[in-house]
């Protein structure tokens, strides 16, 4: 008879899962909470007794068949998932001992996700539901989001008149919702993003999501300086300039208006935060000059300008 063998043991403090699955089944690794880390893993046979019930002889006879690639067949297919399938046979391991019934010996964990760290103090806390839309705003200087998450870490959050089955994964996250919502709001006083797969993208089909944002309102000062176009930017006194955020591109249809509608596309977004760190921090004087040949042209034949929040510190 074949059977599929389970046994927990502690592995260096860690609750490790056993799993012996005989040649022609199918072994199914899976983690309640956080993703398979996949530990060592055989196809072959060590013993004459494990998947031995109804054999001959013969095909228990080899103890010492190893196949050295199992453990990177299953890393390959199973870390990182909650749930993962294999059919334990040749065609998917290859043969280590022709003749030879075998069976597949595999030891796993399940990696939780580090907790988030907790906002500071001052911060803002955004809850928004999934295809609700989430509203930051700063009545006074710019936004400065900290922290997102577009997922599911709890199941008591926008839960109401939501079955069980909706709430239950609360490992769901989504590592690029911190850029998206820093692409769309870092440096505004008003920002709207909607909360929905289209936008972040789905990271737990068939869980009902929400958008957690973190978020300070930085008391800095915001320069446009449309294409082709200078400025400049200074402090007074001992002040030093800290550059908060820049793009160049365009974020919407009204700043910087020009004649051709098609060149007035929105959503155009070159980072240049780090470019105009570099050059203006810790100076009191700063020359800008917002063309194609200066910043990164994302967006040819859209007519763009340079956006920067900065405060005098």
């Amino acid at each position: 008879m074949w059977f599929s063998l389970l046994v927990i043991l502690c592995l260096h403090g860690v609750k490790a899962v056993d799993l012996i699955t005989c040649e022609g089944l199918t072994v199914n690794l899976t983690c309640a909470q956080g993703t398979i880390k996949v530990l060592s893993a055989n196809y072959g046979r060590t013993d004459r007794t494990t998947c031995s019930t109804g054999r001959p002889a013969h095909q228990l006879s080899n103890v010492q068949c190893t196949q050295s690639t199992s453990l990177s067949v299953l890393t390959t297919q199973c870390d990182g998932k909650q749930n993962c399938s294999i059919v334990v046979r040749n065609t998917v391991f290859t043969d280590p001992c022709p003749g030879t019934y075998k069976y597949l010996n595999v030891s796993y964990e399940c990696i939780l996700p580090p907790p988030p760290p907790p906002p500071p103090p001052s911060a803002n806390n955004l809850v928004t539901c999934e295809s609700d839309t989430a509203r930051l705003s700063c009545a006074n200087g710019s936004i400065k989001v900290l922290s997102a998450n577009y997922g599911r870490t709890d199941r008591t959050t926008c839960s109401t008149g939501r079955p069980a089955h909706q709430l239950s994964n609360v490992q769901c996250t989504q590592n690029t919702s911190l850029s998206v919502v820093i692409t769309r709001c870092d440096g505004k006083q008003d920002c709207s993003i909607p909360a929905t797969n289209n936008v972040f993208g789905d990271p737990c089909v068939g869980t009902y999501k929400y958008l957690n944002v973190s978020y300070t309102c930085s008391q800095g000062k915001t320069v446009i300086i449309c294409q082709d176009k200078s400025s400049a930017i200074s402090c007074e006194g001992r002040r030093r300039l800290h550059i908060h955020f820049a793009n160049y591109g365009r974020r919407d249809k009204v700043t910087c208006p020009c004649r051709d509608p098609k060149a007035m596309s929105t959503m155009c977004i070159s980072s240049e935060t780090r470019n105009l760190q570099n050059k203006c921090n810790g100076k009191k004087h700063c020359q800008l000059h917002a063309s194609n040949s200066n910043f990164n042209d994302r967006c040819p034949r859209i007519h763009k300008y340079l956006e920067v929040s900065y405060s005098c510190e």
